[in-house]
C-alpha cells in the first residue's frame, strides 16, 4: 500500500482523538497545570508565617515588640510559650515556622544602653519560609528599633524630630530589586513551571508516536520511506509540534489574564523561542522513539530527560553554584535555553538581540537530533529490520526445499 504524508497526519490525529487518556494528558493537562500552579502562587508572597513567643521579660516594650510582629502582614501570632525548648518544639512539629524570643530584662538593660538582640529562630526547611521571615524579621526589628531609639532621646534630651534624625543619622542605605519589587513569587515561578510541564507533555505525546506503531505491528510499512526519511518524522511529529503550540498560546495566555504574570517583551519575540523550544524537543522525542522498544521503554527515557531538566535549567538554582559538570548537563538540556529566554522576555522586557542565542541553542538541538534520527533511519533501522526478515525467508525456503526432497 502506497503512503501519503497527508494520510499518516491525518492517521496520527485519529489516534489523538480517540485515545482519551492521550488527548487529555495532550490538551488538558497543561491548562490544568497552569491553573494549580498560578493558583499556589495567587497571595504572591509568603505572608501570615504561624509565629510564637516566647517573652521572658513581660514588659511594657517587650508588649510592644510582640504587637509590633503582630501588625506585619509577614506574621501571625499564634501562640505564647513558656521556655525556649517549647519554641524548639513547635518548629520541630510544624505548628509555628517562626518563634520570637524576648530575653529577660530585656526594657531595663536598654535603658541603662546596654545591647540585647531580639532571638528570632526560624524553620530553615523550607527556603521560601526561611527568606520571607528573615526579611521580615529584619523589617520589623529595625523599624521598632528606630522608633524606640527617636523616643528615647526625646525623652532624656529633649530634642526635636529633627534633632533626633541629625543625632542618629545612620548610613543611607538603599536598595532596588528590579523586574519583581514586592518578591512576587508569582512572577518568579509561574513561567518556569508552565514551561516544565509543557516540554514533559510534548516528550511524553511524540515518545509515543511511533513506539506505537511498533506495538500495534504497523511500524514496518515506512520501510518504503527509507530512503526519504523526513517523511517519516514529518508525519509523526507535525501534529504534537501544532498541539504544543497551541497549549502554549493558551498557557500564556492564562498566565497573563488570569493570574497577571508579567508580561515586558514582544509577543513577536516570545514566539520565536516558543516556537525553537517545540523544534527541540520534537527532535529529541522523535529521537528517543525511533530506538524505543515499545511505549513503556519509551515513556520512561523521555521522563528521565524531562524531571531532572527543571533543577539543572539554572531557573531556580543559579549556575554559578552548580558543579562544572551539572553546568554541562544542564546547558543540554532544551529547557535551559527556553526558560532563559523566557525570563528576558517576559519578565525583563529585553528584545530580541539579547535572546538569539536561546533560539540558535534550540534550533541547533532540534537539528542535530534530527538529522541523527534520519540518518539512523536511513542506514540503520530498516536495514537490520530488511536483513532480519531476510534470514527469515532464507531459513523459510530451506525448510520448503527439505520438505520437498523428503
Amino acid at each position: 500500500m502506497e503512503l501519503r504524508v497527508g494520510k499518516l497526519i491525518a492517521e496520527e490525529w485519529m489516534h489523538i482523538i480517540k485515545d482519551r487518556r492521550l488527548f487529555a494528558i495532550l490538551f488538558l493537562v497543561p491548562i490544568m497545570y497552569t491553573l494549580l500552579f498560578g493558583s499556589i502562587y495567587v497571595h504572591h508572597k509568603v505572608t501570615g508565617m504561624a509565629t510564637v513567643v516566647l517573652d521572658q521579660d513581660q514588659s511594657p516594650l517587650s508588649r510592644q515588640v510582640i504587637q509590633a510582629f503582630e501588625e506585619s502582614e509577614s506574621f501571625q501570632v499564634t501562640k505564647e510559650l513558656h521556655t525556649e525548648e517549647e519554641v524548639k518544639q513547635a518548629l520541630a512539629t510544624g505548628s509555628a515556622k517562626v518563634g520570637l524570643v524576648i530575653p529577660s530584662d530585656f526594657e531595663a538593660r536598654l535603658k541603662h544602653g546596654e545591647t540585647l538582640p531580639l532571638l528570632t529562630l526560624i524553620d530553615g526547611s523550607n527556603m521560601m519560609i526561611s527568606n520571607s521571615a528573615t526579611k521580615g524579621a529584619n523589617e520589623v526589628i529595625t523599624t521598632f528599633s528606630m522608633g524606640y531609639s527617636m523616643k528615647k532621646l526625646q525623652l532624656q534630651q529633649g530634642l526635636q524630630d529633627e534633632q533626633v534624625m541629625n543625632t542618629l543619622s545612620p548610613i543611607p542605605y538603599r536598595y532596588r530589586i528590579m523586574y519583581n519589587s514586592t518578591f512576587n513569587y508569582s512572577d518568579f515561578m509561574l513561567y518556569g513551571l508552565m514551561g516544565a510541564i509543557l516540554q514533559q507533555v510534548l516528550f511524553l505525546g511524540i515518545a509515543l508516536t511511533i513506539t506505537r506503531d511498533k506495538d500495534n505491528g504497523t511500524w514496518e510499512r515506512f520501510a518504503q520511506w527509507k530512503r526519504n526519511p523526513w517523511r517519516i518524522a514529518y508525519a509523526k511529529t507535525a501534529p504534537y509540534f501544532l498541539i504544543n503550540l497551541c497549549n502554549t498560546a493558551v498557557a500564556f495566555v492564562v498566565a497573563l489574564y488570569v493570574f497577571e504574570a508579567p508580561m515586558g517583551g514582544s509577543l513577536l519575540t516570545g514566539a520565536a523561542v516558543i516556537v525553537s523550544f517545540t523544534f527541540a524537543v520534537s527532535g529529541i522525542g522523535y529521537l528517543i522513539s525511533l530506538f524505543s522498544g515499545n511505549q513503556l521503554g519509551s515513556t520512561q527515557t523521555a521522563m528521565l530527560i524531562a524531571v531532572p531538566s527543571f533543577m539543572l535549567s539554572g531557573f531556580t538554582w543559579p549556575f554559578e553554584a552548580m558543579p562544572k559538570a551539572l553546568q554541562v548537563v544542564g546547558h543540554m538540556l532544551p529547557l535551559t535555553y527556553f526558560l532563559d529566554g523566557v525570563r528576558n522576555i517576559f519578565i525583563k522586557g529585553n528584545d530580541f538581540t539579547v535572546i538569539w542565542k536561546d533560539c540558535v541553542a534550540l534550533v541547533l538541538t532540534g537539528t542535530i537530533t534530527y538529522f541523527i534520527a534520519l540518518l539512523l533511519t536511513r542506514f540503520v533501522v530498516f536495514s537490520k529490520k530488511q536483513t532480519v526478515d531476510a534470514e527469515a525467508d532464507s531459513v523459510h525456503a530451506l525448510h520448503q526445499g527439505t520438505n520437498l526432497s523428503a
